[in-house]
């Protein structure tokens, strides 16, 4: 099984998060997110990393993934679509969509939606903790489904697998369903005890000792 993680950049992203960290912060968070991703995939057959902005492929590159450049800039759903359809074309069988704002996803639960090994065709889907997001759609083959990233897309996936014949695997994992996107969020992960680089700069920084008095 193949990962492909779509990844916006790291100039000033997550604009949800500008109230409490500023643009410098916020591109330095995306980077230790996106290495602790790739970190917790490197067991898989591979991993792309798609992207319109050069300054991620390039880092993307640097640890060891693959890379692909967006053919439409700025369409989530289209950059899995487009990844999936190329890893389809040379013959993967399955693929996991992975966001690159998890950093506490472990190897043992990327392991778990590997390892399930379904027939093609499959699927399975991963909500983020308020069911409403999507924080790893695998299929089987990686062209299954057309995605559909956005508001309610757990469910929304969930119905397109049912309505193409396939019941979807719903498997709810910890470490996946903590998206960093919300102060709500980082609050919540920088309170947790993970093993990973991006908790660490939050603490040596400041920044996560600032979030909990705020």
């Amino acid at each position: 099984m193949w990962a492909v993680v779509p990844i916006k950049g790291f100039d000033a992203p997550k604009q949800r998060l500008a109230d409490v960290l500023s643009p410098e912060e916020r591109g330095v968070l995306a980077e230790h997110m996106l290495r602790d991703v790739l970190a917790a995939l490197s067991d898989l057959d591979g991993v792309v990393v798609i992207s319109g902005d050069e300054q991620a492929l390039n880092t993307a590159r640097w640890l060891g993934a693959r890379v692909m450049e967006e053919r439409q800039p700025g369409g989530y759903s289209s950059s899995v679509r487009q990844a999936g359809e190329a890893l389809a074309s040379e013959g993967v069988d399955a693929m996991m969509h992975v966001p690159g704002d998890v950093p506490s996803i472990s190897h043992a639960e990327v392991a778990q939606i590997a390892n399930l090994g379904l027939a093609a065709p499959g699927a399975c889907v991963v909500p983020s903790r308020d069911h409403d997001g999507t924080n790893c759609l695998a299929m089987w083959p990686p062209d299954l489904l057309q995605p559909a990233f956005g508001p309610d897309s757990f469910h929304c996936h969930c119905q397109i697998a049912r309505d193409g014949g396939v019941e979807p695997v719903v498997l709810e994992l910890d470490g996946f369903a903590l998206d960093i996107d919300t102060p709500d969020d980082l609050r919540l992960f920088c309170a947790g005890e993970y093993d990973c680089g991006s908790l660490r700069y939050l603490q040596a920084s400041g920044i996560a000792a600032r979030i909990a008095q705020a």
